[in-house]
């Protein structure tokens, strides 16, 4: 299995050619039958793209004895469960029921990084949660497949990757990285500038909170303005399905832990104050539920998204215009590309909305505190048309701030 059937065709299928030259290829059917000769072992091995969540079906009704699943990141969770529902199946009764996983490295939250149980330890944070029973696997050291590739090959990716270490880290070092699906959305993020070394520590003057609280994934972000024009996130909230009033409890009781006796001010989204009918009768939103409940007095924040967008990234070129706290994990890999403006099909052509995903609802709430704090009076006149140039951030400056 693998995301596309192009990719398929094109690599994978290369592969186990290599593997079994003497295999018989079924172009109409996409199989390769393996007949050993003088023995009665007859293996098919079936290739299949999953591309869409609806791709799940091509797999509903089949048996199979095993599956491999290549560059595994980058096919949906509800496939592979799937998928394992259909192992274990062939022959009648085996006692035979396994799977493979091959991929570049997930990123830290990715659910495979915390999934298997890592024989060698991979290059990042401890995985937390248990590891799924029957699931191990090992992590491949750098430049692992040297000896298979001509001299200085890794070097001169080195040097061709130079400006770019994030993909030298994920894709020579072998480190956790993010996988991009579309365009990044801020051009200004550079995470050795923008992500602090060592914790940050609140500076205990007032806190500032941007909420994105209109839908069934909240999330919040946590930062202080230490000096005019800076502005350090300390902590990240989210969840991937959570009630407004029970993810604004926990969020009071991790910042009164974090941060005893703080003040705050909060931003959100204007669309939090939308008007739903209660299960008692009645009209409430979840605005009025943070308030009502929580105590949580949230300020409407500006809805354009083309002025929410520029404005973090205006506050990225400023030199030491952002700073993020290194346990800002989600809030990271957005920045590095998992929150991004999708590809239209494969027209180099991309949609002007990011993706809705695990990143974006982070990221919202981030451009509502931003936008509100930090949107130029040049921006306020001219609204959602305003441009900025970004600002070149040299690295003596930065680390001189």
């Amino acid at each position: 299995m693998r995301n596309t059937y192009d990719e398929l065709m094109t690599t994978t299928l290369k592969t186990v050619k290599e593997w079994f030259p003497w295999g018989k290829w079924q172009a109409g059917a996409r199989t390769l039958v393996l007949a050993q000769p003088n023995t009665r072992r007859h293996i098919e091995i079936l290739f299949r793209s999953c591309d869409r969540p609806e791709d799940m079906k091509k797999f509903k009704s089949l048996e199979l004895t095993g599956y491999w699943i290549d560059e595994s990141i980058e096919v949906y969770e509800q496939i592979k469960q799937m998928i394992k529902n259909r192992i274990g199946r062939y022959p009648r009764r085996s006692l035979v029921r396994w799977g493979i996983e091959t991929t570049n490295p997930p990123d830290v939250e990715h659910p495979t990084y915390s999934q298997f149980a890592w024989d060698t330890p991979p290059p990042g944070p401890i995985p937390t949660g248990q590891p799924l029973s029957n699931h191990g696997g090992f992590w491949q050291p750098p430049r692992e497949n040297e000896e298979n590739l001509r001299p200085g090959y890794y070097n001169d990716l080195i040097g061709d990757y130079r400006d770019n270490p994030d993909w030298i880290d994920m894709y020579i070092l072998g480190k956790p990285g993010v996988l991009i699906h579309g365009k990044v959305v801020y051009n200004n993020f550079k995470r050795n500038y923008h992500v602090a070394k060592k914790p940050l520590i609140w500076c205990k003057d007032t806190l500032y909170r941007g909420w994105d609280n209109s839908g069934n994934c909240p999330a919040c972000i946590v930062f202080q303005i230490p000096t005019m024009g800076q502005c350090q996130i300390l902590k990240e909230f989210h969840t991937d399905k959570e009630g407004i009033v029970d993810f604004s409890k926990r969020v009071i009781t991790e910042c009164n832990i974090l941060y005893p006796g703080a003040g705050y001010a909060d931003y959100g989204d204007p669309a939090g104050a939308n008007e739903f009918s209660k299960k008692e009768g009645g009209f409430t939103s979840n605005a009025e539920l943070m308030k009502d409940a929580c105590g949580i007095d949230v300020e409407p924040s500006e809805q354009n998204l083309t002025a929410r967008i520029e404005s973090v990234d205006q506050q990225l070129a400023r030199i030491g215009g952002i700073l993020i706290d290194p346990s800002c994990i989600r809030l990271i890999n957005g920045f590095l590309g998992g929150y991004c403006y999708p590809e239209i099909g494969n027209t180099g052509i991309y949609g002007d909305k990011p993706i809705k995903n695990r990143f974006s609802h982070i990221h919202d709430g981030l451009q509502y505190g931003i936008v509100r704090l930090f949107r130029s009076q040049t921006a306020k006149k001219k609204g959602a048309g305003y441009k900025v140039r970004p600002i070149e951030i040299s690295e003596t400056a930065w680390m001189g701030t």
